[in-house]
C-alpha cells in the first residue's frame, strides 16, 4: 500500500505543472468552485468560444476573471450528463467534454506564469478542419 501511494504521489509531483494545473481548472470547474477556478486565472484572462457550426461559425470572446467564471461554470459545472476528460488537444494539455457519447468540445488552455491566460473552447469540434483531439 506504501509503495503504491508513494509511486502515485511521485508520479502526481513528477507531471509538467500546467498538467496538473488543468486537472485543477477541471475539478474546480465541474464542482462549480468560483472561487477555486478565479485563483486559477490570470485578471487579464480571455476565454473564447468557438463555433464550428458550417452555417453560421462564430467566435466569442469574454475578458477578465469575473466574466471568465461564468463562461466557464455555465459550460462546465456539474451535469450527470457531461463527462469532462484531461486529454491531449493540438499537442498541449487540454480538455474533452462529452455527452451521450458524442464529443461536443475541446479545450485548450495556455498559461502566463502561472496562471490561465487563454482558455479556448472548440464547440462541436469534429466539424472542425482538423477536428483532432490527440
Amino acid at each position: 500500500m506504501k509503495k503504491a501511494l508513494w509511486t502515485a504521489t511521485w508520479e502526481w509531483l513528477a507531471r509538467p505543472s500546467h498538467v496538473r494545473s488543468v486537472h485543477t481548472f477541471r475539478v474546480a470547474a465541474e464542482r462549480g468552485d468560483d472561487t477555486r477556478l478565479a485563483t486559477l486565472l490570470d485578471p487579464d484572462v480571455a476565454v473564447v468560444v468557438e463555433s464550428a457550426d458550417a452555417e453560421n461559425p462564430t467566435i466569442a470572446v469574454v475578458k477578465g476573471a469575473h466574466e471568465a467564471v461564468t463562461v466557464l461554470r455555465h459550460g462546465m459545472a456539474t451535469d450527470p450528463n457531461l463527462v469532462i476528460s484531461e486529454r491531449p488537444v493540438n499537442s498541449q494539455a487540454g480538455l474533452v467534454l462529452e455527452r451521450a457519447g458524442e464529443v461536443t468540445a475541446a479545450i485548450t488552455i495556455d498559461f502566463s506564469h502561472d496562471l490561465i491566460s487563454l482558455v479556448w473552447v472548440r464547440l462541436r469540434p469534429s466539424l472542425l478542419r482538423h477536428g483532432q483531439q490527440g
